[in-house]
């Protein structure tokens, strides 16, 4: 069994990731909206919101990667789901492409780190920081992958024959699913009452 702790300290992890990368979405979304507005409504664009937008792109993307491992929702072939099933055939293959993904996670957890010095020597001149704050989201986002694949693989293989113990809620699915709970019933109101 996994430690009720444990798992309830990684959903809190993974609750502010996933917030982090809709402000990140927002950030570029604005950047880019801003760039496009100056660059065509006024013929001058602003030299800071390509950076902007690289900046908050470059994170945005290495938080979703922890997030789509912790889902197990990195590529891996499904072949075996159309064979009968046998525990320690899929037993094998997740261990074997988590096994994978992690050591590509050490690698760029590993190379990442190594090269935030030469980063930090750099200057991003439309917003005049560091190139290293944006270098340092490949280590923090493999090192944040590497914590949701172990959770993962040791989920998995704890899991009973045709459970998946992997979470599946993000951000704002409830309130979606009420909203189109809401629609769907007041559909079916007006088809009851001869409107569609």
């Amino acid at each position: 069994m996994f430690p009720a702790t444990l798992d309830k300290a990684l959903d809190a992890l993974d609750r502010v990731v996933q917030y982090l990368c809709v402000a990140a979405l927002g950030v570029t979304v604005v950047a880019v909206f801003w760039q496009v507005l100056s660059r065509y409504v006024t013929s001058q664009s602003s030299p800071w919101t390509s950076d902007l937008a690289a900046f908050s792109f470059v994170w945005l993307s290495m938080f979703a990667i922890a997030l789509g491992v912790r889902r197990g929702r990195h590529m891996v072939l499904d072949i075996w789901e159309y064979f009968r099933y046998r525990r320690w055939l899929n037993n094998t293959i997740w261990i074997i492409s988590i096994g994978v993904v992690m050591a590509v996670l050490f690698l760029l957890a590993f190379f990442g780190i190594q090269g935030l010095g030469p980063a930090f020597s750099r200057r991003m001149p439309g917003l005049g920081i560091s190139n290293g704050w944006m270098s340092l989201a490949v280590p923090v986002g493999a090192i944040l992958s590497l914590i949701f694949a172990a959770e993962a693989l040791w989920k998995l293989l704890l899991a009973r024959e045709g459970e998946d113990p992997l979470p599946q809620k993000v951000l704002f699915q409830d309130e979606v699913e009420e909203i189109e709970e809401r629609i769907v019933a007041e559909e079916k109101k007006r088809m009851v009452e001869g409107e569609i």
